[in-house]
Order: C-alpha cells, then sequence, then structure tokens
C-alpha cells in the first residue's frame, strides 16, 4: 500500500500555499499547520513538569468550567462503601485513585502502585483464581489475587522485568507457566484528539498483508462484531478500548473495582473472578460510578491538549531530527501528522478539523519476541503493541523523574526504548546502530524536544 511522507508534509502544504500567493497575487486564508503546535489549537504552551496537568488551549470559558469540576472527579480517592452497591472500592483492586497511577497525567514508574500485572494462559484464556489482572490490594475482610514482587535481569545494558506472584492460585504447579506482563500507566495527552481522528485516516495506514513489501505490517485491533457493532480500538497499550469513555471505565473496573453502567459485575476472587470485565452481573440498578460522573471523568482526559516541541521547524535540531527519523523508518509506525475530523462527542470545539502531530498510526505492529510478554488478550498477541504517541515524550522523565518508557517502563532512556524494537521495527534499530554517533544523538535530540 502507497504510503504518505506525513514528516514532510507540512513543507509540501507551505510551498502549495506560496506559490498560489506568487501565481495570484493572493493573501493565504488559512494558517499553515505548524508542527510545533502539536495538538493544533488544544496545543499547551507550558513545558515544566506541570504541562501534562495544563487544560488544551482553546477551550470555551464553559468547556474550562466543565474540564475544571471533571479534574476534582478525576483525582478522587474512592474508598469501601459498606452496605452500597458494589461496595465501593475494591473489594480487590491496584490503586484507590486516578491519579495514583497517572503521576501528574503523566506515565506511571515500572513499580506497583504506579503499575499493574496481566496474566493470562498459554491460550489467552484468564487464569483461574484470578482472571486477566492481577489486583494486589484489597479491602479489610478480604484478600489479593496475589502479592506481587517484580525483579529486573539486565543483558547487555537493557533490563527486562521478571515478576512474581505469591498466592494459592499463583503457587498451583499447573499455573507456573501463566504468562505475565508488567503494565505501567500510558499519558493523558491528547486523547480527545486521537479518538477524533477518522477511522478512514488510521485504515489509511494500514497495511496487514504487507503489501507494498517494506517489512511493516500495521494492522487495525477491531473489538466487538459478535453481538454488536464493529468498532476500531484506539487506546491502551494493545488498543484495546475504542473510546476514552470505555478506556476510562475499564479503569474504574478493572483498576478500582469500581462499577459502571459498562462494567456492572463487582470485582470478585476465586471462580467469579472468570466473569473477568463485562459479563454477568445485573443489567440495571446502582453504580460506584454513575453515567454521568464516568462521562464527566472521560471529558477531563478529552480536554486535555498535547505540549508544544520545544524548538521551531527551523531549528537545525528539527531538521536534521526529521530527516533521520524518516530515513530510518520510524515514520512507517510513529506517523507524524494525523487530522481530526468532527468529534462525535460534544466535549469541545476545539477538537474539530485539527491538524495535530502525535506521531502514531494508532495500530497494532508485531515488535519481536524481545518484547513479547506471552499476554495475548482480545485478539492482540503477545508481541503487538498499538504504536504510542510520541508528543510530550521529551517531557517524560520531567513530569515523573524515575518514568520509564516503553509499555512496562523497562526502558530507561530512549536509546534503550529504540533498542528494544525489534519484529517489524527491527531494520529501524539496525539502522540506528549503524549511524555514527553524532547522528545518533541528532535524532536523541529531536526526541528529547518532542
Amino acid at each position: 500500500m502507497a504510503r504518505r511522507n506525513h514528516g514532510q508534509l507540512w513543507a509540501l502544504v507551505g510551498l502549495f500555499s506560496l506559490m498560489v500567493v506568487l501565481a495570484f497575487g493572493l493573501q493565504p486564508s488559512v494558517v499553515v499547520a505548524d508542527p510545533q503546535q502539536a495538538a493544533g489549537a488544544m496545543t499547551v504552551a507550558n513545558r515544566t513538569s506541570a504541562s501534562f496537568e495544563q487544560p488544551a488551549a482553546g477551550l470555551s470559558a464553559a468547556e474550562l468550567e466543565r474540564h475544571q469540576l471533571a479534574d476534582g472527579l478525576f483525582d478522587r480517592t474512592h474508598v469501601p462503601l459498606a452496605g452500597a452497591p458494589g461496595a465501593g472500592l475494591g473489594p480487590r483492586f491496584n490503586a484507590a485513585s486516578c491519579l495514583s497511577c497517572h503521576v501528574r497525567n503523566g506515565r506511571g514508574r515500572p513499580l506497583m502502585g504506579e503499575a499493574l500485572v496481566r496474566v493470562a494462559l498459554p491460550d489467552g484464556g484468564p487464569v483461574p483464581g484470578i482472571g486477566h489482572q492481577v489486583r494486589d490490594r484489597a479491602v479489610l475482610g478480604a484478600e489479593p489475587d496475589a502479592a506481587v514482587t517484580v525483579a529486573w535481569a539486565e543483558a547487555r545494558g537493557l533490563r527486562r522485568p521478571v515478576v512474581q506472584l505469591d498466592s494459592e492460585a499463583a503457587n498451583d504447579p499447573s499455573l507456573r507457566s501463566v504468562a505475565r506482563s508488567l503494565r505501567v500507566a500510558p499519558p493523558l495527552l491528547g486523547l480527545g484528539l486521537l479518538e477524533a481522528v477518522p477511522e478512514a485516516e488510521i485504515l489509511a495506514h494500514a497495511d496487514p498483508d504487507d503489501r507494498d513489501g517494506d517489512g511493516i505490517s500495521g494492522r487495525p485491533h477491531w473489538l466487538g462484531g459478535t453481538n454488536g457493532p464493529r468498532r476500531l480500538g484506539r487506546f491502551g497499550w494493545k488498543a484495546l478500548a475504542a473510546s476514552v469513555r470505555d478506556q476510562t471505565a475499564d479503569a474504574f473496573f478493572n483498576d478500582m473495582g469500581l462499577t459502571t453502567t459498562l462494567h456492572r459485575q463487582p470485582v470478585l476472587g476465586g471462580a467469579a473472578a472468570l466473569t473477568d470485565a463485562s459479563k454477568g452481573g445485573p443489567k440495571d440498578g446502582p453504580t460506584d460510578i454513575s453515567d454521568g460522573e464516568l462521562t464527566l471523568v472521560a471529558s477531563y482526559s478529552q480536554t486535555l491538549g498535547a505540549p508544544r516541541t520545544a524548538l521551531p521547524a527551523s531549528s537545525p535540531v528539527v531538521r536534521q531530527g526529521r530527516e533521520l527519523f524518516d530515513a530510518l523508518q520510524c515514520a512507517r509506525c510513529h506517523v507524524p501528522q494525523l487530522a481530526s475530523g468532527r468529534a462525535r462527542m460534544a466535549v469541545a470545539q476545539a477538537l474539530n478539523g485539527q491538524t495535530i502531530w502525535p506521531y502514531t498510526d494508532l495500530l497494532l505492529h508485531d515488535l519481536g519476541p524481545g518484547l513479547d510478554d506471552g499476554v495475548a488478550e482480545q485478539g492482540a498477541a503477545g508481541g503487538e503493541w498499538r504504536t504510542a504517541p510520541l508528543w510530550g515524550l521529551g517531557l517524560t522523565q520531567r513530569v515523573n523523574a524515575s518514568a520509564g518508557f516503553l509499555h512496562d517502563g523497562r526502558a530507561r532512556t530512549i536509546q534503550e526504548a529504540i533498542l528494544w524494537h525489534g519484529g517489524e521495527a527491527a531494520e529501524a534499530r539496525r539502522r540506528y546502530l549503524r549511524l555514527p554517533a553524532t547522528r545518533r544523538e541528532a535524532l536523541l535530540a529531536w526526541l528529547h524536544q518532542l
């Protein structure tokens, strides 16, 4: 499939506009997209440690007021409620608030409290007595699924996590081969804009059969379809959620044990853990999180923008870094430029019709055996990962000093993250390693200013 060179598209648009002016003496009627304004009209100018916490630019007074109201719900610490429907927090959980894992709206550190562990049997099925997620904390009177210990194995300057589970279920000899995947919380940048990217634009970058022979075969992750509409997954490390609202409800349920209208079955242990997610449970009645609260918390993430880049497009650092990014074929997956359509949710007018620079195609890619943790989920194989957006990348450790990169935080630096890439990205990694040291440093300098 032919691919557009998004890394240079902004320059072509500008050149075309200039040609029109010269040929017809007209004044440009539109503003040329500026890659420094990563989130278009919703770009945040702040590049401090608080940059990810800022509401998007371009919000109206009413939209900003709603965002600030939602911020309070996002920060709320949940507690168990004796006798209440669903009993509030838990009984098993990983965190008591959204903010516990999404530290300052950025990445969590690769340790329990800011990360969690996903598990699966070899066939991708739930683990008896646990389900698909290990909830390592519990309210008074309940027992956690397991105690989790994370150690690190290091070889040739790279490390990977070794997850150990201590529980009756985990110690069952028949379950010792259970696959375990450490997952850190991803940053909450520009989610509303990514949700507003038209499905057709995402599919235009898909090439699941690698028909163009470039070794890159990103594929869409379709969700549902059996008894309901088929929807395109675009959020989470494996694109397991089709919308920000779905992702928010999943986090309430899986991470905090809080029921919503999308997940009514309480989080239980033992055999009941096999009813993981929304299967079973009452069809109506009260929930821990009301529908209005769920929508409001989702709107908080939808109205967060993304920070501007540190340097303008005219900077030599930017010009050289972008050229290297394209030459190494990193831009084949981390597609620089996308466009939002008309957002289906009436959250903010600034979500509509924006040219954005998130550096993602929102597709699943096989990143090879080094990043294959064996946990297959909803049709996404253990080694398949959704392309992570890169906007705000250089601020990651300014926002959370000990945060790492990749899905489990194993990479302590951006270079380590590059060196872990295999599978479809193996050739890009080889090209990176063949670069002279000065050229590698130039690429890293560009990535750090995103």
